[in-house]
């Protein structure tokens, strides 16, 4: 990456000016104002605090240093000490042939080998439809997953399925209130409608007879204690959920998951935990007999392992999976991608994790998201007020499609199109925005095609593939699929401004993949698609390809034009986004 290769100089630069010098942090980035170079860097003011030395006098040094180098065009000096560079042509047009050579393998490194990385999303409760709601864990874990996977890592999904505690018991309360008998039928049409109907109705007469809330949590005791008939029910929930919960993976576009292991695959591997944990006084047992570790001192509450009438809760089967996700897949990193308004319950499975001197627990974390909501309030199953997310793709679909028709009324295949534009606009509406920031849901915003959007960026894409598909250089489209030479060799064409820009851009790609895992967040690859959509459109309209009469500068934009399609169509696909030709 240019990147590494500019701060190798820089390191370099300054051990042949201070020796072994202790060596400061410092930055190498795009500079906000293009026209100050393609990258800066605050070398020289950090190494200042640590030298003493004037911070211009510092860069001075490194300028002369790097100068002279085949691959920078210039160097520059900026009070109070930034260092700016400047790519050289030759640089960018050798970069730029080696993308277009090998346009599958752009983005992609081998960094990663020998590291496994555990990633869970989708955790969704059995019978429950997905919905809105859901989107995010999902969105955002996959395009993790993909970017791990792009990277040469062993990435692990696990959607680690809600299917045991409390609310179960309510479910299961419900259920014989109404005297259904679903489980015993081969066949159910939806039954789904069913159960949501049965949940939101217990929910509904526990809010105006609270003890009914005892009956629901004594329910889940007798299926936890190995009740015939409460298992029955529950495991015929169970396969039906699964089987809903990978259909649903599938028609968003979701890799395929490596795990789908339930809570309550972890129930004989709690026990061990708690006597342990009680054994070596990390926890207590209560006089109504639930069993706590006490973290009051730490501002971290009591974290419950077990519930006073004997229940197991959420903490302990975390706790459990840490132990089992070590142990199996000896992970390097284990990443939760659960919402913000389980911050604290994370930080109690950590902290008791750590107690208990679990392996692993140093490097799981809690990939945090805001909140989504609707225009009329929060998304709840209990209140009656989802969306569902087959009516969420079914929709986006339809609008897409709307859209086509008054755009491109003859398009092949419109239907299909309009499918990945929908998902696409969904996908990337929720990524757009950083992870941590709550999103409110509105469909004029998810699915424009103007600004910040999937359609803006995918139309821009496809744009670019119309120019190609126009330029008809058998020797140009040889190359450039691999049928070829191995790089593609281009003639020294000058550049204007804008190309070099763009060309800038475009070689970023990868260092913006390793940016966006370095902090888990999607949005720094989407934000970096979006702009340089905004520059392949000013580029096309700027600079016809069609029309330029030199052969050797049209050949070039058409390579030009071929490495910006693929950056944008390899940076989509790892946001879990397709990329269509023609809209």
């Amino acid at each position: 990456m240019m990147r590494e290769k500019i701060r190798l100089a820089i390191t370099n630069a300054i051990r042949e000016q201070y020796g072994d010098i202790a060596m400061p942090d410092f930055s190498v980035a795009p500079p906000e104002n293009p026209a100050h170079g393609d990258y800066a860097t605050n070398a020289a003011m950090a190494l200042g605090k640590v030298a003493r030395k004037n911070p211009m006098e510092i860069a001075e040094q490194i300028r002369s240093d790097i100068a002279g180098s085949d691959w920078i065009e210039k160097v520059e000096i900026a009070p109070p000490g930034f260092i700016n560079f400047f790519l050289s042509e030759r640089a960018l047009q050798d970069a730029l042939a080696d993308l277009v050579a090998r346009p599958d393998a752009w983005g992609k490194s081998d960094i990663g080998k020998g590291r496994t990385v555990m990633v869970e999303y989708f955790q969704l409760n059995i019978a429950k439809r997905p919905h809105i709601g859901h989107i995010r864990s999902a969105i955002i874990g996959d395009a993790l997953k993909r970017m791990f996977l792009s990277q040469g890592y062993h990435a692990v999904s696990d959607t680690h399925v809600g299917d045991w505690g409390t609310q179960f018991g309510i479910l299961l309360l419900g259920y014989k209130e109404a005297g259904a008998s679903l489980h015993l039928k081969e066949i159910a049409k939806d039954p789904f409608v069913e159960l949501e109907e049965i949940y939101l109705a217990e929910n509904e007469r526990i809010k105006h007879d609270p003890a009914r809330r005892e009956l629901a949590k004594q329910e889940f005791v007798k299926l936890e204690q190995g009740d015939v008939e409460n298992h029955k029910i529950w495991q015929w929930m169970v396969m039906v959920s699964m089987k809903n919960l990978q259909q649903s993976a599938a028609r968003l576009g979701l890799l395929p998951f490596d795990e789908h292991r339930g809570e309550s695959f972890y129930e004989d591997k709690m026990a061990p935990i708690v006597e342990a944990a009680l054994q070596r006084g990390i926890a207590e047992k209560t006089d109504d007999g639930a069993v706590i570790v006490d973290l009051t001192s730490e501002g971290l509450d009591e974290a419950v392992l077990i519930k006073s009438d004997g229940a197991s809760t959420y903490l302990l089967r975390d706790l459990a999976t840490i132990r089992y996700r070590k142990e199996h897949w000896d992970f390097w990193k284990n990443l939760y991608v659960v919402d913000v308004r389980q911050s604290h319950h994370f930080k109690q499975v950590f902290r008791v994790a750590e107690l208990l001197g679990f392996e692993g627990v140093g490097e799981s974390r809690h990939i945090e998201y805001g909140f989504m909501s609707l225009p009329t309030g929060a998304i709840s199953t209990r209140a009656g007020n989802v969306i569902s997310l087959e009516s969420v793709l079914d929709e986006s679909g339809e609008r897409a499609q709307k859209v086509i028709a008054e755009k491109n009324p003859d398009l092949a295949d419109a239907a299909a199109v309009a499918r990945k534009i929908g998902k696409g606009a969904l996908k990337y509406f929720d990524l757009s925005h950083h992870r941590r920031s709550d999103i409110v849901f509105q469909w004029d915003a998810a699915l424009s095609f103007e600004g910040n959007s999937g359609p803006y960026l995918q139309y821009a894409h496809a744009r670019l593939k119309s120019i190609l598909r126009k330029v008809q250089s058998s020797t140009f489209e040889s190359r450039a699929s691999g049928r070829g030479k191995s790089k593609v060799e281009m003639k020294d064409v000058g550049m204007d401004s804008l190309e070099h820009r763009i060309a800038a851009a475009v070689l970023r790609f990868p260092e913006t993949i390793e940016d966006a895992l370095a902090d888990f967040t999607p949005n720094t690859l989407a934000n970096y698609l979006y702009n340089l959509a905004k520059l392949a459109n000013e580029f096309y309209h700027s600079h016809p390809v069609m029309q330029e009469q030199d052969g050797a500068k049209k050949q070039f934009r058409a390579w030009f034009v071929a490495a910006v399609a693929a950056t944008l169509a390899n940076g989509l696909s790892l946001l879990g986004i397709e990329s269509p030709e023609e809209m």
